[in-house]
């Protein structure tokens, strides 16, 4: 009985350190080679925040990584319930959010991707917010969508910041 026990508190004590080292690692990948990316902090940029909030229950493969490019080149992956800043060089991009889902209550992935044209300026901040629409026997797919900071603020009250969000988080601003 005693045995039983202590390995049943030993398999409960290593779950828990397992779930807590997961609960560590962020999900959110910028590409920092990419084109846009001012990697020179000192040159002109445009600050841009990308954001995508949680949802209230899981979504499927819509909840998987959101694939985010700028200019038609892989920018980032973002993960849900995180949000993540990059410095972009001043200039009109076109941001694209591509995810998979199932359409039609077939098992068959589709992917859904929706564009929005932004005019980034040197000097400023930008937020991005992925917005999530759910067509239900259509699909979900996300919109780019620019918010204000009050609405930023609000927006990643319960999320996670990452990459270079960490350092300077949405709430400091």
């Amino acid at each position: 009985m005693n045995r039983a026990n202590l390995i049943t508190g030993l398999m409960l004590l290593s779950c828990g350190l397992l779930l807590s080292a997961c609960a560590m690692f962020r999900i959110t990948d910028v590409n920092n080679r990419h084109s846009l990316i001012q990697a020179d902090s000192s040159r002109p940029h445009a600050t841009v925040y990308f954001i995508r909030p949680k949802t209230e229950h899981p979504m499927g493969f819509a909840g998987n990584v959101l694939d985010v490019e700028a200019d038609g080149e892989d920018l980032m992956a973002l993960a849900k319930g995180e949000y993540t800043m990059v410095r972009l060089k001043p200039r009109d991009v076109r941001v694209t959010l591509r995810n998979r889902t199932q359409v039609r209550g077939r098992w068959e992935l589709t992917e859904m991707a929706r564009s929005r044209q932004f005019s980034f300026e040197a000097g400023k901040v930008y937020f991005v917010l992925a917005d999530m629409f759910n067509g239900e026997f259509r699909g979900v797919h996300f919109t780019p969508k620019a918010i204000s900071l009050y609405e930023a603020k609000h927006a990643v009250q319960h999320l996670e910041p990452a990459g270079q969000a960490r350092q300077h988080p949405i709430a400091k601003l």
